[in-house]
């Protein structure tokens, strides 16, 4: 005598087809977790020991189910390559950054050794300068005709 219960299926089909789809929504909650696997229908229909054509005729719940994985992928995919872009950029701005100030830190070290080596040059030139006023004010005696020595003589 058959039990019949809205929860077991009465049919032989039916069963197979309630374990199939148990074992497919089973395998599909193990390819969500595996952020490795890829959630497709071969490897769906491969981990769940069916084929490919039970998934596509019988199951289609499980395939909108699969599909909808699959684009939530894409779209984590889509968002990682995007902010891998982003910080890509951002790192090439920061390099050439890098670059300008080490180039204008370069500019101005040689400015400032030129300005060191033309400071020195002018301080010479200002010690010596020094040296001729001195000389030129320095009291110069001066001799008559009587005390002057004879240019002939010399």
């Amino acid at each position: 005598m058959p039990v019949t219960s809205e929860s077991a299926p009465s049919t032989p089909q039916a069963r197979r087809r309630a374990n199939t789809n148990a074992r497919l929504r089973e395998t599909l909650g193990v390819l969500a977790k595996d952020p490795s696997a890829a959630p497709t229908v071969a490897a769906l229909a491969r981990t769940a020991k069916v084929g490919r054509n039970i998934i596509y005729t019988h199951h289609a719940d499980v395939l909108d189910a699969l599909r909808e994985l699959q684009s939530q992928r894409e779209g984590a995919t889509e968002t990682a390559a995007g902010e891998a872009d982003r910080t890509r950029a951002t790192l090439h701005d920061a390099i050439a950054k890098n670059i300008a100030l080490a180039t204008h830190n370069a500019s101005l070290l040689k400015r400032a050794v030129e300005a060191e080596q033309r400071a020195q040059r002018l301080e010479r030139r200002n010690a010596q300068l020094v040296q001729e006023l001195d000389r030129i004010r320095r009291p110069v005696p001066i001799h008559t005709n009587a005390e002057a020595p004879d240019p002939a003589a010399a």
